[in-house]
């Protein structure tokens, strides 16, 4: 008797990381990094986009990720982004960041106010499993990439950079043999457009702007 065949294949992975106007709850996505793991090789593709995100980022936030608040208005919406994204991150069984609550949170939001559906995936929290085996030590990602012997080369937080950085650590804390490469220069966002220069002095009030009608 023949034994029906059985397809399987490498578990599939998406590393992603946000940076945000601010931490509260009506802050907004200025930049989402991601990387694909297919078992524990990385993939090739990456996402890296900027957003305007409709408000100025909470001075402590811009010293993060350094996008000026001049710039982001000429950014896309995530909303005309939103199908796209999501399309992309539908590649993964399993979402991973480091201090997940915080990275879903948002990204949920911004799917939400696109009206695109939410993600349901399972996700693993790199943060978590850092608290889990380091007890009583800084769990920050900078922190846990000492641990491993790995560090960021940019001053800001990169989205792209963290979500690599992410993925290095997940993989150490995952049982890995194989270390993904160390990455000397990092790329702008996939999708930054010009802007003109920054006027002089405080900046004017935002205009409104409308969902590209393609999106």
């Amino acid at each position: 008797m023949d034994m029906p065949s059985v397809h399987t294949r490498k578990k599939r992975v998406i590393v992603l990381d946000t940076e945000t106007t601010g931490l509260l709850p009506y802050d907004r996505i200025v930049t989402l990094g991601a990387v694909r793991l297919e078992g524990d090789e990385l993939q090739r593709q990456s996402l890296y986009l900027i957003f305007d995100p409709r408000k100025d980022s909470h001075p402590a936030a811009l010293g993060v990720h350094g996008f000026d608040n001049w710039m982001t208005r000429y950014q896309d919406l995530f909303a005309d982004l939103a199908i796209r994204v999501r399309n992309w991150l539908l590649w993964a069984d399993e979402l991973v960041m480091h201090h997940a609550e915080f990275d879903m949170r948002y990204l949920q939001r911004e799917l939400r106010k696109a009206e695109v559906e939410q993600l349901i995936h399972p996700t693993f929290c790199t943060m978590e499993r850092a608290r889990d085996v380091w007890h009583g030590e800084s769990a920050k990602l900078d922190d846990c990439l000492r641990k491993i012997g790995r560090s960021r080369i940019m001053r800001t937080h990169g989205a792209l950079e963290d979500a690599y950085l992410t993925a290095a650590l997940y993989l150490h804390q995952t049982g890995s043999s194989r270390p993904i490469a160390h990455v000397n220069t990092w790329p702008s966002p996939k999708n930054l457009k010009p802007h003109p220069p920054r006027p002089f002095g405080d900046l004017p009030r935002r205009t409104s702007k409308r969902r590209s009608v393609t999106a």
